[in-house]
C-alpha cells in the first residue's frame, strides 16, 4: 500500500467530513457510509477524484459502494486496480 494514497485519502475523507460539521476522529477501518457518517453526495465526489486522481474508469470495474466504505477499502480499491 502506498502510503501517500493512504495519507491523501485519509485528508479527503476528513475534508468531505467536516464540509458536514463532523469533527470527530476518523479510524482506516471505520465503516463510512454504513454508519451514515458519508452519504451518496460524498460516495459520487470520492469517486470523482479518484478517477481524477488515479485514473479509476468506474464504468469498467465491477463496482460496488462497499469498495468506498473505509479508508482501507478505497485503498485496496486503488491497489487493485493499480495492480
Amino acid at each position: 500500500m502506498d502510503l501517500n494514497v493512504r495519507s491523501k485519502m485519509r485528508d479527503y475523507v476528513i475534508q468531505r467530513l467536516s464540509l458536514r460539521g463532523d469533527h470527530s476522529p476518523v479510524e482506516d477501518d471505520e465503516l463510512l457510509f454504513t454508519s451514515g457518517r458519508l452519504d451518496s453526495l460524498d460516495a459520487v465526489e470520492i469517486i470523482m477524484s479518484l478517477e481524477m486522481d488515479y485514473g479509476i474508469d468506474f464504468a469498467r470495474i465491477n463496482f460496488d459502494l462497499t469498495q468506498l466504505d473505509s479508508i482501507n477499502a478505497i485503498c485496496d480499491l486503488v491497489d487493485a486496480v493499480n495492480a
